[in-house]
């Protein structure tokens, strides 16, 4: 642990050039640049509370703030990991050339995404203000949720982008995933409408998990069960120390496939 930590330092200035850099590319040649980062969410809400807040008008008290409270969470989660499936292998050239740890990579894809994310607060935050949702002292814990999918993110973002490297299709397959993760996580729907027998199947699922964490401090004003949280805990710390794991067992192959 120590000796992983003194490379980390050593590589710690490069890695913040990884984050400049890959956070100007983002928004290269963009008009609008990061402010499509708040026009989107608002965007998005305004569309699916159209369609949506009728049919479940009377589940769901204030549709906009329960629904961009998930969708900011989920879209990190699923477009961080998506963008991560090519970051080792998108920069092949710079590794053949010189030694550089290879999660350095995919750490700032994550690092770039979650600065999105916190950009991605600002409208969730102004639509809380317009529908005048009440701002409860169990507000200032909204940190903890996003800290757990910051977490969950990048073990899962270290897995994927190992396996990257070795299947080339693993993208297209991963947006099919990601297409029924988003139907099986409750963004515009409420979990009642889901059968009692069936809902261990939604328990299973750690975008519902951090989802329902940050609802409960955010939209309903109160502290998650303690349950709640050892769960999102061990979905978080478990699936890092995978990343970790099956990072470290491949990279030294990457040679011979990048």
């Amino acid at each position: 642990m120590t000796r992983a930590f003194q490379d980390f330092m050593k590589y710690f200035n490069f890695l913040m050039e990884l984050v400049k850099r890959d956070f100007k590319r983002k928004y290269y040649k963009s008009v609008l640049g990061i402010l499509w980062t708040i026009l989107n969410p608002l965007m998005m809400m305004v569309v699916i509370t159209i369609v949506f807040s009728t049919l479940f008008k009377r589940n769901i008290p204030n549709f906009p703030v329960y629904y961009l409270t998930g969708y900011v969470i989920h879209n990190f989660i699923v477009t961080t990991t998506r963008l991560s499936i090519g970051s080792v292998l998108g920069n092949g050239g710079l590794i053949r050339k010189i030694y550089i740890p290879k999660y350095m990579f995919c750490l700032s894809n994550v690092l770039v995404q979650f600065i999105t994310l916190l950009f991605s607060l600002i409208p969730l935050f102004l639509v809380m203000i317009v529908t005048k949702a009440p701002f409860t002292k169990y507000a200032l814990l909204f940190p903890i949720p996003l800290l757990y999918a910051l977490v969950f993110t990048l073990g899962l973002s270290l897995i994927l982008s190992t396996y990257g490297v070795y299947f080339r299709d693993l993208n297209h397959l991963y947006g099919i995933i990601t297409m029924m993760w988003m139907y099986a996580t409750p963004l515009f729907y409420p979990i009642s409408i889901i059968p009692e027998r069936f809902r261990f199947l939604w328990d299973l699922n750690p975008n519902y998990i951090f989802i329902t964490i940050a609802r409960n401090l955010m939209v309903d004003g109160i502290m998650p069960s303690q349950k709640m949280l050892i769960v999102a805990t061990c979905y978080s710390v478990i699936t890092l120390i995978m990343g970790i794991v099956v990072f470290q067992e491949k990279e030294n192959k990457f040679f011979l496939h990048i």
